[in-house]
């Protein structure tokens, strides 16, 4: 076979040989049976899910926020992270459930994520708009981050699957693209929407009724969510699952994704990376320093830099996809976030809420190292090699506590400091990453 041919070969998943070069094995039989009508649909149901997600991203992005809401409640810097890292502690879910689900019911998976989520957001509601405690507020909040980052990776993990089984890979690059190119502009909405309401302009919508606002407007979307994800298409997967135990099973699904080189890095690069941005509560608590002012003031603001830029660097990110293959965009976004955080560092003033921009569109890399990951992966081994890169956030649930605990013993700088060594050090793992620019049809 001729260089030619192979790289006219469309690509599942990676084998090495002596000299680490991977080899693309052939995926057209698995899809043989996708039509354009069915990557169109599914293109059209990611794109309309991500608008409403973004239209709540004030809570369904947990981090700034809820860090903001802590912070009013009376807690100290590494309280006001938690949040973010029990978010990151549900990376274990979609192991377990990569395992308990079989292929017909990957679906049902991610309906049932987003239904469960809507339900969390409407918990924390109920405590905001009833005179509960400072103490019962709090402990809503953090149960939301603990749940709803199970049932957000879960749903994370499944959809890219999905995505796996019912899109080409060439058809994946095009559908992210176009999808955030345009869906961070609601979050744009969402974001200023959230600035107007917390600006404390309304005497009927007086803390902690403005942050309640947000949620309520959150919840809908969320469940709207749940119904378009029922109606992804996808090609069937024939090879039946074989059933294992689980404790053979985890161990047999983490073995073979570590044996894999490229995939080894990908988890590695990802951990980093997750480490890096879960600085981001603190940078908004940081306005403190950089302005003077509470962090109330900036959170929508800095929700509207964080999507807008993201937005800029989905067309970005998209077309280096489509153009130079599937690693370009990850090293583009953890190039972004490297400039995010050195910009925090180095700029005071206003000047300072640029890096929120920055970080918003080095945060596409949570998209794209996924599509790294689920682009060589067979379809009968992407829900579990996704549910094992999933664990690479759970490994970094320790960086929102951590940063916080670094600010409260040395200040900002050392936080903000850790995390560029991070992300630095993942940009260097990207680059040994395999590179594929064949186009796939």
């Amino acid at each position: 076979m001729s260089p030619q041919d192979d790289q006219s070969r469309p690509s599942s998943t990676f084998s090495q040989n002596p000299r680490e070069r991977s080899e693309i094995l052939s995926e057209q039989d698995e899809l043989s049976e996708l039509t354009p009508a069915m990557e169109r649909n599914n293109g059209i149901i990611f794109f309309l899910s991500y608008i409403l997600i973004y239209l709540a991203a004030p809570v369904t992005y947990i981090g700034i926020v809820q860090a903001a809401l802590i912070d009013k409640l009376g807690a100290n810097h590494m309280i006001a992270s938690l949040p973010t890292s029990l978010v990151l502690l549900g990376g274990l879910g979609p192991l377990i459930f990569s395992w308990l689900i079989p292929y017909h019911r990957e679906r049902s998976v991610i309906v049932w994520a987003y239904g469960i989520n809507s339900s969390i957001l409407a918990l924390v509601f109920t405590t905001l708009i009833f005179p509960v405690s400072n103490t019962i507020r709090i402990g809503a909040l953090l149960f939301q981050g603990l749940v709803q980052g199970i049932c957000n990776s879960v749903a994370h993990a499944f959809k890219y699957q999905i995505l796996r089984r019912g899109t080409t890979t060439q058809g994946r690059a095009r559908i992210l693209r176009i999808s955030f190119g345009f869906t961070p502009l609601s979050a744009v909405v969402g974001s200023l929407g959230a600035q107007f309401i917390l600006s404390e302009k309304f005497s009927f919508l007086q803390y902690p009724l403005d942050f309640a606002c947000l949620y309520a407007i959150g919840i809908p979307c969320i469940v709207a969510v749940a119904f378009l994800s029922s109606r992804y298409q996808i090609i069937p997967v024939k090879k039946k699952k074989e059933n294992f135990p689980l404790l053979p099973y985890l161990w047999k699904s983490i073995k073979s994704f570590f044996s894999n080189r490229a995939l080894s890095l990908a988890w590695i690069a990802y951990v980093l990376w997750y480490f890096s941005m879960s600085c981001m509560p603190n940078l908004s608590l940081y306005t403190k320093v950089a302005m003077g002012r509470v962090p109330q003031e900036f959170s929508g603001l800095i929700m509207a830099l964080r999507f807008g830029f993201k937005c800029v660097a989905g067309f970005l990110l998209g077309s280096i996809a489509v153009k130079w293959g599937i690693r370009a965009p990850v090293i583009t976004a953890v190039l972004l976030t490297v400039a995010g955080l050195a910009w925090a560092w180095l700029v005071p003033g206003y000047g300072y809420l640029l890096s929120f921009g920055l970080l918003g569109a080095g945060e596409l890399g949570g998209a794209y190292l996924p599509n790294y990951v689920v682009s060589i992966s067979p379809a009968t081994e992407g829900a579990r090699n996704m549910s094992v890169l999933s664990l690479g956030p759970l490994s970094a649930s320790i960086g929102p506590a951590t940063h916080g605990a670094l600010t409260d013993g040395f200040g900002f700088k050392a936080s903000f400091a850790v995390a560029i060594i991070s992300a630095l050090i993942s940009l260097r793992l990207v680059f040994r990453l395999p590179n594929f620019e064949r186009k796939i049809t």
